[in-house]
């Protein structure tokens, strides 16, 4: 198995070709190693869940982009507007649970829910334990229109 720049052999290079025998017990316990080590490191990255008050706090009359693809701006009064992709889009976003909500009236669509982490000033939106927006909040006053 190679990852990155480290070569690890299970059999020490002591058995010629592809003949090693690794139990299958010790090939389970490495394989639970590997999968546990990625699942915190990604668990790291996605920071801590922001919910209630300091969620409303967090959105409410500030703008949420990435500087390059979509940059939506949420008012206090439950309306967003914005771009995405160059094109305008607008719609109402709410809190329900921990969870921060948007429908889309231009263009059209369901009710998307999120749960957001904050790692740091960036903001990531997750739907069942998969990021689907990153980026960074900003006040409305020093973001760009």
């Amino acid at each position: 198995m190679r990852l990155a720049n480290i070569t690890w052999d299970p059999c020490g290079g002591d058995v010629p070709g592809n003949e090693c025998l690794m139990k299958p017990a010790a090939r389970a316990v490495a394989a639970m190693i590997c999968a546990a080590c990625a699942c915190g490191a990604m668990a790291a990255g996605q920071g801590k869940a922001v919910q209630g008050n300091e969620l409303r706090t967090l959105f409410a009359e500030r703008e949420f982009g990435d500087g390059v693809h979509f940059a939506y701006r949420f008012r206090a009064d439950g309306a967003f507007s914005g771009t995405e992709m160059g094109k305008d889009v607008h719609g109402t976003w709410r809190l329900r649970g921990a969870q921060i909500c948007w429908t889309w009236t231009r263009p059209p669509g369901a009710e998307e829910c999120y749960v957001a982490r904050k790692n740091g000033g960036e903001i990531g939106l997750f739907r069942d334990g998969v990021e689907h927006w990153y980026g960074t909040l900003k006040p409305l006053g020093s973001a760009r229109r």
